[in-house]
This record gives C-alpha cells, structure tokens and sequence, in this order.
C-alpha cells in the first residue's frame, strides 16, 4: 500500500509538472504570437508609413546621452539683459484678432523695447490694417521699431520670410495673430534659446493651449522631429543657413518642410511645455478648416517628394488619390484637392531636391508626420501657482541605476506643474547619493530633491520608505526607468482639483519595448506601443480581474496611504495592482485618456514571456492579500 501511495504520488507530481512545462510553453508561444502582431501591423502599416518613423524615434531618444541635449533644456536663468529679437506677423482678414494680440503682448514680461515688430498684411479687406496702423500710432515708440508691411498674399511662409529678412536680431519670433502670449511666454522661451551655447538648435516651439499639440517630444531632451510654426522662435543664421521658408508652399506643412530642412542641416528643435500661448486655432474641438484640409494634404506629398524614400513618394500618391474616394469633409474639398494637384506639376523637380547633406530620418505616418500621444482635444487647464497643493513625486532604484535615474529626473525636471517634491529613494544602499545630489543642481525653481538611502529590503519596503517620508497633498511613484511628458502632474492635478470627491486619477502611458545593452549604459527603444486594456474608464470589478493602470500613470491623495497602508512588503511582483485594489475599494477614480507617461518592457520576447510568467504567479496571491487587507481594515466582510 506505501508503494502504491508513492507510485501515485510520482504520477501526480509528474503531471503537475508536465501541466506546468506546458503551461509556460503556452505562455511563451502567446508573447511570441503578440510580438509577431506587432510586427504584422508594423509591416501593414509601412505601406503608409515611412521605414524612417522608428528610427527618427530612436535618433530622439539617443539625445538623451549626450549631455549638451540635456542641458539646452534645463534653460539659463534671466540674464541681466535680454537680446533684441525680431517679431513676425501675417495678417489675412485679421481685425478681430488685432486688439487682444497686443494687449497680451504688452501685459507679458519682455522688455518691448528690446522687440521689433513687423506685421505683413496679405490683402485684408476687413480693416486690419487700419487697426494696426492706429495701435503703432498710439504705442508703435515703446517697441525698438514696428511697422506694417503690405503685399500681395503669397503665403504663410513667403509672408514671414519678408519680415524675418528684414531684421537684423539674432532670434526672430514667428507668430499667429489669433493666440494671446502668457505673462511669462517670451522670457522662458529666451532662457531655453540661451541655454543653447554650442548653436545646435535652430528652433523652440511654444506650447499652445487649450488644445497641445499631440505629436511626440522626447521628455528628456525636448526635442522633436518637427514643429509647428503657429508660435515659435528661431535662430536667424540657421533659418538663413537653410533657406528660410519654400516660397512654393502656400499655406500648412511649410513649419513641417521647414522643420526637416533644419535636421537635414544638423540642427535641432526644441518644444517648450513651460512657454505657453493660448491658441484660438479651433472654434470647437475637431473642427476642419478648408483651407487646412487642401492645404495638409498637397504639402504631404510636397515634404514625401523632398525628404522620403521612393516607396514614400508611391505611397503619398496613392494618399492623395484616395482623398478622392473618400466622402468630402466639406462642400468643393474634392474640387480644390484637384487643382492643387494640377499645381504640383511644374513644381515636381522643385521638390525633388531642396534637402541637406546631415544623415537624418524624416517620419511619415499616413497623412500625418510624427507619432502623435492620444488626448489631442484634451483640454489644458494650467494649475496656478497659488492653487498648486505639493506633489510628492516617488522614485525608487539601486545601485548601477543611475542612466535610467537621471534620465526620470530630468523628466521630473521638465513638468510645468509649480510644486513638486522628488523623492529619490535607494533600495540597499547610497550609491546612487552624489548623481541625485549633482542631478539637483537642475532642479527648477518650485522643484526640491530629497535623497532616502534605505537598506536592502526590496522595492515594495523601499516605496514605504518614499510614502513615509513623502510631504504632498498629492502622491505618485516614478520608477527610475520610466519617464514623465511635461504635463503629466499638471494634468492629473488639474483633473483632481475639479472633483473633490476623487481619491485618484489615472492618464494613459505608452509602454516602450526596450532592449538595454550588456553593460547597462545604453539602450535601443524598438517599439512604442498603447495596450488597450489601459484605455478604461474607472470600474472597481474590471480592477479586481487585471491591472489596467502603470504604477507612472496614477496621482493619489496622501491620505489614501494614511488610511490603508504602503506596499505589501510580502510582494515583489503586482505590489502597485495590490495598492490600487486596496485605494480603490470604496472610492472613485478618474481616467483622462491622453497619453502623459512611458514605461519600459523588455523587447525579447522571451523575457518578455519570463516576466509575464513572474506576474501570472503572483496574480492569486496578490489578490487575495489585498482582499485580506480591505478585511483587516474593517472594509470588507
């Protein structure tokens, strides 16, 4: 009988066993079928897309090490003289824009006497220029000089190119009239331009509200691949190094066109989040403008002649012949397609050439250009100062972290959010103790840093570490290979303090597949990528059966971990699923879905495979501790 209980004995173990080896199989042959839908999509896609979109993405994120990248976008402090600049504006049909343009422009910070201010008029039959000749009457003296240009219409950019070559400033603003500058728009943009000593960067974006601009910039360095040119400063010798503005684009893709001009020079481009200008480029959100519609659509083709490859010419053809097929957005949109398309004839040659020399990758996305974060219509409600409550940002890492640490950091840096708290704490040790203290010498004015060197007791006693010591009304975890876009606190704050019945909020976040190099002091970004089930509005029992919020992604209130604890010290995996299954319980959270955060994932798939199978193992466990937590606490029976 003892032998024939042993016998069983071994047939079940050897069961379970194969059951698990098979288990692990399925797994990986399920990670490997998702990686290779991914790249199915990718290669379907690049029937559209330009092979260069990865590699322009890689370019970006390879900024992040050189150090001169990094510092262009910490920018200067206010020098005791600020440099002249030249001030450009077109006008078309405009009188209702006029008097609220130089109102903001008087009421923000830069000396006006060190602007030259040049309106170029393109026709206006409205009483434009009457407006702006009596307000250069009445206030024209208090800037170093102004003047109305007047001229035939022959475009955005040809208007702007007579301005810009009628300075003489080393920076030359080009700007829309229907937006209005925030008090302190031009001298932060001045500070970054100056921060630039080695002449790299041949343009700063400012940042448009309430409607941002979606495309991708990199969180680190700032950088971007193109810009929009509806408010954005620029260097005169790179824009005169170029060419200026293609006088044979009449109206939109010319800040594109130019924007790859620039990087087919060498140069650079930087966006500005904390240089704000509030933009009235939409009437409502969505809306599509004729002008844009045409317009857009033969300057794709104009910038896939110039700067793509021959399958990107095709594929541009064959972009436009389907606007054609398609319904019409607006009555005649068909009409003006064609004779835009007539117009391109005996300016093909034109556009076959007209690049630089510099290696360079140029994305092309369909009809648009750059990867764009979700949330295009979302609307920006900067947190003011005197209303900012303190955010405690939590960082955890270890010892041989510190690439990926002063990169989260900058991203820290870079929030246009007022008050932040950073706290930076080592799991086993202090190594990490003299980057933070370096790092810190960068911190804006509003941001402090704080340094918790902690034993070696894991990364959940090391987030309880953070909580406890943390000092904000607000709480989120950062950990040091993830990385924030500028508006992520500022978001999520703005989103919290609307309801105060809120105990969180949660954004959406791109995980990055990343393959990090042997010796720890590089990495390759392969593959950017939104899961779905992060697109979910809050719903406690969706929570209870998969984690649908990246730990980056969520802002909470302080007293959720008064009240329920830290991390379960027991876990070392799903310990954030765990936390917000216990924060959750009982409260309301808020989903925004517009793509503020990054996080990393390993890009083989096997490891991939691994990791999943670590988080399938604790699933149950993680769960049920949460369930007993919630019950120890008197909140569940």
């Amino acid at each position: 009988m003892k032998n024939f209980f042993k016998k069983v004995r071994y047939k079940l173990y050897y069961l379970l066993r194969a059951i698990y080896i098979r288990i692990g199989i399925l797994r990986a042959m399920r990670h490997r079928y998702l990686h290779g839908r991914l790249r199915a999509a990718e290669k379907m896609a690049g029937l559209w897309n330009s092979s260069d979109n990865r590699p322009a993405l890689q370019a970006l994120s390879a900024r992040r090490f050189d150090e001169s990248a990094v510092l262009a976008a910490t920018g200067v402090a206010e020098p005791a003289a600020w440099p002249q600049i030249d001030v450009s504006v077109v006008t078309y049909n405009s009188a209702r824009w006029v008097a609220q343009f130089i109102t903001s422009l008087f009421a923000q910070r830069y000396p006006l006497a060190q602007i030259h201010l040049r309106f170029v008029d393109h026709g206006s039959r409205d009483g434009t220029v009457v407006q702006l000749e009596k307000l250069l009457a009445e206030s024209g003296a208090r800037f170093a000089s102004a003047r109305v240009i007047r001229q035939a219409n022959l475009g955005f950019g040809a208007g702007h190119d007579r301005a810009i070559r009628e300075g003489q400033s080393a920076y030359c603003l080009v700007t829309n009239l229907d937006l209005e500058f925030a008090s302190d728009s031009l001298c932060n943009t001045l500070r970054m331009a100056l921060a630039d000593t080695e002449a790299t960067v041949a343009s700063w974006e400012l940042r448009q509200i309430p409607y941002e601009h979606p495309k991708y910039y990199d969180p680190v360095t700032l950088e971007t691949n193109w810009s929009s040119h509806a408010c954005i400063l620029m260097r005169r010798s790179a824009y005169e190094k170029v060419g200026g503005y293609d006088p044979e684009i009449f109206m939109y893709a010319e800040d594109v066109e130019l924007s790859y001009r620039f990087r087919s020079h060498g140069y650079a481009l930087k966006y500005l989040p904390g240089a704000v200008v509030h933009h009235y480029t939409y009437e409502s959100a969505a809306q599509v403008k004729p002008m844009q519609h045409t317009g857009s659509a033969i300057g794709n083709l104009y910038i896939r002649l110039r700067y793509g490859q021959d399958t990107d010419r095709l594929a541009g053809w064959l972009l436009y012949a389907a606007r054609f097929i398609r319904p019409s957005p607006f009555a005649g949109a068909k009409w003006m397609l064609l004779k835009n398309a007539f117009g391109l004839l005996p300016r093909y040659a034109h556009f076959r050439r007209g690049k630089g020399q510099e290696l360079a990758c140029f994305p092309l996305r369909a009809y648009d250009y750059e990867m764009t974060r979700d949330g295009a219509f979302w609307e920006v409600q900067p947190v003011p100062l005197a209303a900012a409550p303190l955010v405690t940002v939590m960082t955890r890492t270890y010892k041989g972290r510190g690439m990926f640490l002063q990169q989260a950091m900058q991203s820290v840096f870079n929030q246009t959010y007022p008050a932040i708290e950073l706290l930076v704490v080592e799991d086993g040790g202090d190594s990490q103790q003299a980057l933070v203290t370096a790092l810190s010498a960068r911190a804006p004015a509003g941001c402090r840093v704080r340094f918790l060197p902690n034993a070696k007791l894991g990364r959940s006693a090391a987030g309880n570490v953070a909580l406890a010591a943390a000092e904000g009304q607000y709480l989120m975890f950062l950990d040091d290979d993830d990385l924030l876009f500028s508006d992520h606190v500022e978001t999520l704050v703005a989103t919290l303090s609307r309801d105060a019945g809120l105990s969180a909020a949660y954004a959406l976040s791109t995980e990055v597949h990343t393959r990090v190099d042997p010796s720890g002091e590089n990495y390759v970004e392969t593959a950017f990528d939104t899961p779905a089930i992060f697109r979910q509005e809050w719903d406690y029992e969706t929570l209870l059966d998969h984690n649908f919020i990246p730990i980056q992604a969520i802002l909470f209130k302080q007293v959720l971990f008064k009240k329920r604890g830290g991390f379960d010290t027991g876990l070392d995996q799903l310990e954030d699923w765990n936390l917000w299954l216990r924060y959750g319980y009982g409260n309301r959270f808020a989903y925004v879905p517009k793509t503020t955060s990054l996080f990393r994932s390993p890009a083989d798939y096997d490891k991939r495979a691994a990791r999943f199978g670590m988080l399938h193992a604790a699933y149950d466990i993680a769960k049920e501790r949460a369930r007993g937590d919630l019950k120890r606490l008197g909140l569940l029976q």
